[in-house]
């Protein structure tokens, strides 16, 4: 038997920031993001051996003779994390890893691919399997504590879940995600008047992630200021979709920004701004970078008939425009 999954990526519109440790404990947070037809995609097949073969699109393949000479510190590590804790049945088994989208995207590729894998595992099994809160659960543990990989609890779950979200965080691991309630006509607005645009390699996240609650745990008035702010402006951001207000939700992108950079100086950049610049001049409402920042993925909204403006006008800056569509079924498994 073979088993297959993908689990897709995510757009963060607003709230990023409030969905880490330890501002959710303080003051509980919110993020507005959608997952999109970008995927990690996992094959899992079981040996007649007890051999372990794991292998991702950047890597060679890597055989270990057994469960137990499974090691960390290699390229495979995501993969290790994942049949440690979820082969406790020490079966030998060939897995294997493929992303649409580069690792460091700013899209929350690493936490769908710990979706995918998991979610191959959990078809395995036959006796109790994970529930959707679960899997998302065990991706964001094995990711944050496992591997040491800051950040928040946002991208996993939309990952798993799929669609255009709502999700509530009140400290420790309670999460509520809420699908916002959109007309179709609407969200194909929404998702045509989208810019996808990937500006520039980034560094680590986790570097970005810890400068801010660096900041926020030390006090200073303005990042604790900006993180409120952009929790606030998230629940705008969902008000404004579901009374179908597209370009106040364009609006509150810019100013969710405006804010965001006021996290850390590693968010932005010259070239960053440069191209966010570009296509406001050319009509982009409002914007900001997917993820924590530094590079990767940039959205921007556009004014309604704009938006080939918009492309032509990154494009000729050096930004390079990514198609998508909305993926409304999050995490899928089949065996074949």
């Amino acid at each position: 038997m073979i088993i297959k999954t993908r689990a897709p990526v995510r757009l963060s519109f607003g709230g990023g920031g409030t969905d880490v440790s330890p501002y959710t404990e303080d003051h509980g947070g919110c993020v507005l993001s959608a997952a999109i037809n970008k995927y990690a995609w996992s094959t899992l097949e079981l040996r007649r051996d007890k051999e372990i073969h794991l292998k991702d699109s950047h890597s060679k393949e890597k055989a270990y003779n057994a469960y137990d000479d499974l090691r960390y510190g290699n390229k495979l590590d995501l993969l290790t994390a994942v049949v440690k804790d979820m082969n406790k049945r020490q079966k030998g088994l060939n897995l294997t890893l493929r992303g649409d989208v580069p690792p460091r995207s700013g899209l929350g590729s690493s936490a769908s691919a710990f979706v995918s894998l998991i979610g191959a595992f959990n078809q395995l099994s036959r006796d109790r399997r994970l529930t959707d809160y679960e899997v998302a659960e065990k991706a964001y543990s094995l990711e944050r504590f496992e591997l040491g990989n800051r950040g928040g609890r946002q991208d996993q779950y939309a990952s798993v879940f799929g669609g255009l979200n709502f999700i509530e965080f009140k400290g420790k691991d309670f999460v509520r995600v809420n699908p916002v309630r959109i007309s179709r006509g609407n969200l194909l607005e929404l998702e045509k008047n989208i810019v996808l645009v990937q500006v520039m390699d980034r560094q680590k996240s986790g570097d970005i992630i810890v400068d801010q609650m660096k900041s926020y745990v030390n006090g200073k008035k303005e990042v604790v200021e900006a993180l409120h702010q952009v929790k606030v402006l998230a629940q705008e951001m969902n008000k404004s979709l579901r009374h179908g207000d597209l370009n106040r939700f364009g609006e509150l992108l810019h100013q969710g920004w405006v804010q965001k950079k006021k996290f850390s100086p590693l968010i932005s950049n010259r070239e960053i701004d440069k191209i966010y610049s570009i296509a406001r001049r050319n009509g982009a409402i409002g914007g900001k970078i997917s993820g924590a920042g530094g590079g990767g993925h940039m959205i921007v909204y556009c004014d309604s008939g704009r938006e080939e403006n918009v492309v032509r006008a990154v494009t000729k800056a050096g930004g390079y425009v990514r198609s998508f569509s909305f993926d409304m079924e999050g995490l899928v498994t089949w065996e074949v």
